[in-house]
């Protein structure tokens, strides 16, 4: 399984106004694409907000990037005490029918949590890579993965030097929190609709 290093934030002002921010410090698309992903945890998991750590803690995910590629992804993350991630790590395999894997999973003991549906632009300014990310019904996020895409060189060795890297642009995001989690917040919504 590899491990990923990753930083992301809530964007204060809506997609169009944060990619316009993001374009006049001369960032470009390199990418926009769409992601439904379909999050599958173990059936006898407890669906809560105070079970959140268990629940992501290790889950698998039905990937389907609009027009491109789908797969299940397991991911694995070991959180601190106060619930921070300290790593992270995921094994992918490529699928080709999302409701045939669905179906599979479904027959392996899991279950559907939610589903996530965001778009997102892969914005690079030839020194960082930064997705802008718009999920429904949740709001705007910012992610700044270590290893770039595109560009021969990361976005810095440490979470610290990617936190300092992205707030170089003096973006309007929360930066009280580095490690969002998109979906703890879809999670949250869907408890609370």
């Amino acid at each position: 399984m590899g491990k990923e290093l990753e930083i992301c934030v809530r964007g204060l002002v809506s997609f169009d106004e944060m990619k316009e921010d993001l374009f006049n410090l001369g960032f470009r698309i390199q990418e926009d694409f769409v992601l439904k992903d379909i999050y599958m945890v173990l059936e006898e998991t407890f669906i809560s907000l105070e079970n959140e750590k268990q629940i992501f803690s290790d889950y698998l995910l039905i990937r389907h990037t609009l027009g491109k590629k789908k797969m299940i992804t397991l991911k694995r993350k070991k959180f601190d005490k106060d619930g921070m991630i300290q790593s992270q790590e995921s094994l992918k395999c490529q699928i080709y029918d999302v409701s045939e894997a669905y179906n599979l999973l479904n027959a392996l003991g899991y279950k559907k949590l939610f589903e996530i549906c965001d778009h997102n632009l892969l914005l690079t300014n030839g020194q960082n890579e930064i997705y802008l990310q718009d999920v429904e019904g949740v709001g705007v996020y910012l992610e700044m993965e270590q290893k770039n895409l595109l560009l021969d060189h990361n976005n810095g060795d440490t979470i610290l030097q990617m936190i300092d890297n992205l707030n170089k642009y003096d973006l309007k995001i929360d930066k009280s929190d580095y490690f969002v989690r998109k979906a703890y917040d879809v999670l949250k919504a869907s408890i609370n609709d």
